[in-house]
C-alpha cells in the first residue's frame, strides 16, 4: 500500500512539473484529457491510486477556486477606483470650461471697447486720404489745362520743337483722367488735346512735303523738319511721312530699271545694289538731320527698296531665259548685299534671333529678303552643275591613266571632290533649301558614274601574254585605293550636308547608291588582281595539263610548275601587300586568291589526259606542297609571320581537301569496280556523277564502260540508303519495345500500390478526355509507346534521311519509286503487321457486348469506376482515328 502512494505522489509531482506548452498541463491551452491520465496512469498497478489521484485533484480546484476569487476582489477594487478618477476628471473639466468661459466674455467686452475707439481714426483717415486725391487731381487738370493752352500757342506759332517735347507730358495727363471721362469738363478738355495733336501731325507732313521737291531732293529746312517730325511721331502721320520720303526716293530707281530694259536684266542686278549705296550715302550726308534717328529712316529706305528688287527680278526671271553664269553671279551678288546691310544697320544673330546689336531689341534681317526670289529657279544652278560633273566624268574617262608611281590614288578623283567642294560652298552660299538637297543628289549621281565609267574602266585587263604583269597589279590596286578614298571622302561630304542643309530636307540627303557603286569597284579591283594573278600562274598550269602523267614511273620532288606559281603568287602578293592602302581589302585578295588557285588546279588535272596511279601520288605530292604555298600569302611581305587567319586556312583546307581527294580516288585500281566505287564513296559522299565521270575518263577507262561503273554506283548508293533504312527501323522496334517494358513495370507498381491500379491515358494514340485521367488495368489494358518516343524516332529518320538526301536526289531521275523502295516492301509489311497484331490498348475491339459486361461489373463494385468506364467508352471513336491515322503514317515509306 505504501509503494501505490508513493507511486501517486511521483505522478502528482510529475503532473505539478510538466511545462507550460504541454499538452498535459491543467492550464495549457492544448489540454488533452487522454494524455493527462496516461500520464496519471502509466500501467495497470497504478490504477490502484485512483483514490490518491482523484483527491489531489480535488486539492487542486480547491486552490485554483481560491485564486478565481482573490482575482475577482482585485479587479472590483480596481473598478472602484477608477469610478472614482472618472467623477473626479468631469469636475477638473467642468472648472476649466468655466474659466474659458469667463475669459471669452471679457475679450468681447475689450473688441467692442477697442473698436469704439478706432471708429474715429478711421473716419478722419479717410477724409485725409480723399482730401489728398483731389488735391492732385487739381494739380494734375490744373497742369492740363496749362499744358493744352501752351500747345494751342506753339501750334498757332510753329514752333514744333517746343511743342514736341510738350505732348508726351499732355499724353500722360490724359491718361491719368480716363477714369473722369464722365465729367463733361474733362471729356472737352481731353478732346481738344487730340485735336491738337491730329493738327499738329498734319502740318508736319506738310512741312516735310513742302521741304522734298518731286525728284527728291532737300529744299526746305531741315532742322525744322526734323522737329515737325518729332510732333508725329507714334502716330498714324509717322507712317504717312515714311511712306513719302521713301516713295519721292524710289521713284527714280522704279524709272530707270522698268521691267524689259537691258540695264533691269539678271546680269545687271549689281547696278541696282550701286544706285542703293548712292541714295543711302546722299541720305547720311544731307537728309539724315531732317529724321529722328530713332525712325532709322535709311534702314527703312533699304528694306521698300529690298521688296521692289525682289518683285522686279521675279518678273524678270519669269519672262526670261536664264543662263547659269548669269544666275550664280546674280544671286552672289544678292546674298552679300543683304549681308552688307544687316552689318551696315547693325543687325545679328543671338540665341537664333536677329536683333539690334546696339539695344539687343528684336530685328528683321535682311538675309532673305531679295535673294527668296531666286529659290524657285535654282534647278537651272543644279542643271549646270549636272552638266559640268558630266563633262567632268568624261573627260576623265578619255584621258591617259595616272602613270605617276608616288601617287597612292587616281588624281582625277581629287579634282571631282574639289569640284564637289567648290560646288557646295557655292550652294550654301546662295541656298540651303531644297537647292542644297537636289545638289546632293547630283553629287551621289556623278559618284556612281566616276565608279561605273572611270574606276572600272581603267582596270588593266591582264593575260599570259602581258608585258608588264606586276605594273598592271599595281593599276588594278591604285583602282581600290581610289575607290576606298572616294567613299570615305562621301561619308564626311554626306556628313556636311546634312549639317547645313535645312532640317526638313535631311533626309533627302544620301549616298548610299554610289557608296555600294565604288564598293562595287573595289570589288572589281579586287577581282582584277586576282585575276592578274592567275594569268602570270597559267603557263605553269598549262604545264601541268600537258605534262604525260600516265608515264611517270617514280615519285621524285615537287615538279617544276610547282615552283613556277610559287613565285608568281609570290611576287604579285608582294605588290598588293604594299600598294593595297586597307588590310582589310588585302585578305579580301587573299580568300579570293586561294579559291581561284584551288579552282585552276582543279581544272588542270580534270584536263589531263590520263593519270597513272604513280602519276597520281606525284600530284598529291605537288597538291601538299601548293597548299603550303598558298598558306604562306597571308604573310609575304608582313613584318612578322603571324600565321594564315583561320578563315583563310579553312578555305585552302576546303579548296586543296577537293583536290586531294580527286587525287586519292584515282589511286584506286579500275578492278574491281565494287573497290573503286566504295573508295569514291567515301571519299565524295554526295557521289557527284560528273565528278565520277571525270575519275573514270582520268584512269584511262574508256567511255563506253562508263555505264557499267555508274550501274555499281548506283547499287552501291541503294544497298547504302537500304542498310540504314533497315538499321533506323530495327531501332524503332528497340526503343518502343523498351518503352513498353518500362510501362508493364509501371504497370505491375501501380497494381501492387492501389486496390484500383490506374494508367495513364496513351498520348500516341488518342487525345484522352480531360475528365478520365486515370482508368484502372483491366480497363486501360497496356499503354502503347507515348508521342514523344515517335517524335524522337521521326525526328532520327529525318536526320538519317537528310544525310543521303543529296544522293538521292541525283538518282531520283534514273529510279522509279517502285525501283528505289523494292527493298524495303517486305520490312515495312512486317513492321504494319507487328503495329496491327498489338494487344488493343484500351480493350475496345472486343465488341459492344464484353464493354457492357465490364460496365455493369464496375456498376457494381463502384460508382467512380462506372463513370471512369463511361468516359472511356465516349472516347473509344477518337482513338479509333487516331490510331489508323498513325498506322497509315507508319506505312509510308
Amino acid at each position: 500500500m505504501g509503494d501505490n502512494l508513493a507511486k501517486a505522489e511521483a505522478a502528482y509531482r510529475r503532473e505539478e512539473s510538466s511545462g507550460a506548452g504541454a499538452a498535459g498541463h491543467l492550464d495549457s491551452t492544448g489540454f488533452s484529457m487522454a494524455k493527462h491520465i496516461d500520464r496519471l496512469f502509466p500501467d495497470a498497478s497504478s490504477l490502484d491510486n485512483v483514490d490518491v489521484a482523484a483527491a489531489n485533484t480535488g486539492h487542486r480546484l480547491q486552490a485554483v477556486k481560491q485564486e478565481i476569487r482573490r482575482q475577482l476582489r482585485a479587479q472590483s477594487d480596481s473598478h472602484q477606483q477608477q469610478t472614482q478618477s472618472i467623477e473626479a476628471t468631469k469636475a477638473a473639466i467642468g472648472e476649466l470650461y468655466t474659466r474659458i468661459s469667463e475669459m471669452k466674455a471679457k475679450a468681447q467686452t475689450s473688441e467692442r471697447m477697442v473698436f469704439d475707439i478706432t471708429q474715429d481714426i478711421k473716419a478722419l483717415d479717410f477724409a485725409k486720404r480723399n482730401l489728398s486725391q483731389a488735391t492732385a487731381t487739381m494739380r494734375r487738370l490744373q497742369l492740363l489745362v496749362s499744358g493744352v493752352g501752351q500747345l494751342r500757342q506753339f501750334k498757332e506759332q510753329k514752333r514744333y520743337g517746343e511743342a514736341a517735347r510738350l505732348l508726351p507730358a499732355i499724353a500722360g495727363l490724359r491718361e491719368g483722367f480716363a477714369e473722369h471721362m464722365g465729367v463733361r469738363a474733362i471729356a472737352r478738355l481731353d478732346d481738344e488735346a487730340a485735336g491738337l495733336q491730329r493738327s499738329l501731325g498734319s502740318m508736319a507732313f506738310q512741312e516735310v512735303q513742302r521741304g522734298f521737291d518731286a525728284q527728291g531732293l532737300l529744299v526746305g529746312d531741315a532742322e525744322l523738319m526734323h522737329a515737325a517730325c518729332l510732333c508725329c511721331a507714334g502716330s498714324e502721320e509717322q507712317a504717312r511721312v515714311k511712306d513719302l520720303y521713301c516713295e519721292l526716293q524710289l521713284r527714280a530707281y522704279v524709272a530707270i530699271f522698268q521691267l524689259g530694259d537691258d540695264v533691269s536684266q539678271l546680269e545687271n542686278v549689281s547696278r541696282r545694289y550701286a544706285w542703293l549705296r548712292r541714295i543711302l550715302r546722299n541720305y547720311a550726308e544731307e537728309h539724315a538731320p531732317a529724321f529722328p534717328d530713332a525712325w532709322r529712316m535709311g534702314e527703312e529706305l533699304s528694306r521698300r527698296f529690298a521688296h521692289s528688287t525682289r518683285d522686279h527680278l521675279g518678273e524678270t526671271m519669269a519672262t526670261r531665259d536664264i543662263d547659269v553664269g548669269h544666275l550664280t553671279a546674280a544671286l552672289a551678288d544678292t546674298l552679300a548685299f543683304e549681308a552688307q546691310c544687316d552689318k551696315k544697320f547693325g543687325i545679328v544673330r543671338r540665341n537664333g534671333a536677329a536683333v539690334y546689336e546696339s539695344s539687343g531689341a528684336p530685328a528683321a534681317s535682311f538675309v532673305g529678303s531679295v535673294s527668296c526670289a531666286f529659290e524657285p529657279y535654282m534647278a537651272v544652278f543644279i542643271s549646270g552643275e549636272q552638266a559640268k560633273f558630266e563633262a567632268l566624268v568624261r573627260r576623265f574617262r578619255s584621258e591617259p591613266g595616272d602613270d605617276d608611281p608616288s601617287l597612292n590614288v587616281l588624281a582625277s578623283s581629287t579634282d571631282l571632290l574639289y569640284q564637289f567642294r567648290e560646288s557646295l560652298r557655292q550652294c550654301a552660299a546662295l541656298s540651303t533649301g531644297q537647292a542644297m538637297a537636289d545638289l546632293a543628289q547630283v553629287f551621289a549621281q556623278s559618284l556612281s558614274s566616276y565608279a561605273r565609267s572611270v574606276l572600272v574602266h581603267v582596270l588593266p585587263r591582264i593575260s599570259s601574254t602581258t608585258a608588264a604583269p606586276l605594273d598592271a597589279l599595281r593599276r588594278a590596286c591604285l583602282v581600290a585605293n581610289t575607290a576606298d578614298y572616294c567613299a570615305s571622302a562621301t561619308a564626311q561630304l554626306e556628313q556636311k550636308i546634312i549639317e547645313k542643309v535645312d532640317g526638313t530636307l535631311r533626309e533627302q540627303v544620301t549616298f548610299a547608291a554610289s557608296r555600294d557603286a565604288l564598293l562595287g569597284a573595289i570589288n572589281s579591283s579586287i577581282g582584277a588582281l586576282v585575276g592578274g594573278v592567275d594569268a602570270m600562274c597559267a603557263p605553269a598550269l598549262a604545264a601541268l595539263t600537258d605534262a604525260p602523267w600516265h608515264d611517270v614511273q617514280t615519285v621524285g620532288d615537287q615538279s617544276e610548275y610547282v615552283l613556277l606559281i610559287a613565285s608568281a603568287i609570290e611576287a604579285a602578293t608582294s605588290v598588293a601587300r604594299v600598294s593595297l592602302s586597307g588590310p582589310r581589302y588585302f585578305r579580301s585578295y587573299c580568300d579570293k586568291l586561294a579559291s581561284r588557285i584551288s579552282e585552276r588546279y582543279m581544272t588542270a588535272i580534270v584536263q589531263c589526259q590520263r593519270i597513272s596511279e604513280i602519276g597520281a601520288e606525284q600530284l598529291l605530292l605537288d597538291a601538299q606542297a601548293l597548299k603550303s604555298v598558298l598558306l604562306r600569302v597571308p604573310s609575304i611581305g608582313a613584318d612578322d609571320d603571324a600565321g594564315p587567319p583561320p578563315t583563310y586556312a579553312r578555305i585552302v583546307a576546303q579548296g586543296v581537301g577537293r583536290i586531294e581527294a580527286l587525287l586519292k580516288a584515282i589511286l584506286v585500281p579500275t578492278d574491281p569496280a565494287d573497290a573503286l566505287v566504295g573508295r569514291f564513296l567515301l571519299l565524295f559522299p554526295a557521289a557527284p556523277r560528273d565528278v565520277f565521270r571525270h575519275v573514270l575518263s582520268l584512269k584511262g577507262v574508256k567511255p563506253t564502260d562508263h555505264p557499267a561503273y555508274l550501274r555499281v554506283l548506283q547499287a552501291h548508293q541503294r544497298q547504302t540508303q537500304l542498310e540504314k533504312q533497315d538499321q533506323l527501323e530495327k531501332q524503332d522496334q528497340l526503343e518502343k519495345q523498351d518503352h513498353l517494358e518500362k510501362q508493364d513495370q509501371a504497370d505491375k507498381q501501380s497494381q501492387t500500390t492501389s486496390d484500383v491500379p490506374v494508367v495513364a491515358a496513351p498520348t500516341a494514340y488518342a487525345t484522352p478526355d480531360p475528365r478520365s485521367s486515370s482508368m484502372p488495368a483491366h480497363v486501360t489494358g497496356r499503354a502503347p509507346a507515348s508521342a514523344p518516343l515517335v517524335s524522337r524516332t521521326n525526328a532520327a529518320r529525318a536526320k538519317e534521311h537528310s544525310r543521303f538526301g543529296s544522293t538521292t536526289n541525283e538518282h531520283s531521275a534514273q529510279l522509279s519509286p517502285e525501283t528505289h523502295y523494292a527493298g524495303q516492301s517486305q520490312t515495312t509489311a512486317q513492321r504494319d503487321s507487328t503495329y496491327l497484331n498489338m494487344p488493343d490498348p484500351l480493350g475496345i475491339t472486343s465488341g459492344p457486348s464484353t464493354m457492357s459486361e465490364q460496365t455493369s461489373d464496375i456498376d457494381a463494385q463502384s460508382p467512380v469506376l462506372a463513370s471512369l468506364a463511361a468516359n472511356a467508352t465516349a472516347t473509344r471513336t477518337k482513338i479509333n482515328e487516331n490510331l489508323r491515322k498513325f498506322m497509315s503514317t507508319m506505312r509510308r515509306p
